[in-house]
């Protein structure tokens, strides 16, 4: 694989307070890595993961904290609902539904940060590139 895939990962502060520990296995692995630090997974919006997908990545993958640790008290649970809807218009447009992943993950907790990047990689690298996509790269006009 020549082109390097694009990952973008929508995590709440809380569960993951240092995004390095997430994004450099991940790029270190060969992949193009951003977080996007949120306060809650549930100020993600439905419209955000789309554009997201649109514009930005091959694969976007939300994290936020368990349901009984959430701040928020019911951020994970909305999370969970949007994502929902996320992926069923992904269905109706003819992307794969696997393109948006979604994870509670414990603040902390090293081995589940560890399997997370393990299943983030193998996604990625199976789903391929996203024909959705639209390409960043602009184009000059030649005269």
């Amino acid at each position: 694989m020549n082109q390097k895939l694009n990952v973008v990962l929508m995590a709440c502060r809380q569960a993951v307070p240092d995004p390095l520990r997430l994004s450099n296995p991940l790029g270190q692995a060969g992949l193009n890595v951003r977080v996007i630090h949120e306060p809650c997974s549930s100020k993600v919006e439905v419209f955000q993961m789309l554009r997201t997908l649109a514009s930005d990545a091959d694969l976007l993958w939300i994290v936020g904290c368990p349901e009984p640790a959430c701040q928020l008290v019911e951020g994970s649970f909305r999370m969970a609902k949007r994502v929902g809807h996320a992926r069923d218009y992904l269905k109706e447009i003819g992307l794969e539904p696997e393109r948006l992943g979604m994870t509670q993950l414990p603040a902390g907790n090293q081995e589940a940060l560890a399997a997370l990047a393990k299943e983030i990689l193998e996604r990625a690298r199976r789903l391929g590139p996203n024909p959705a996509r639209v390409s960043t790269k602009v184009e000059k006009e030649q005269p």
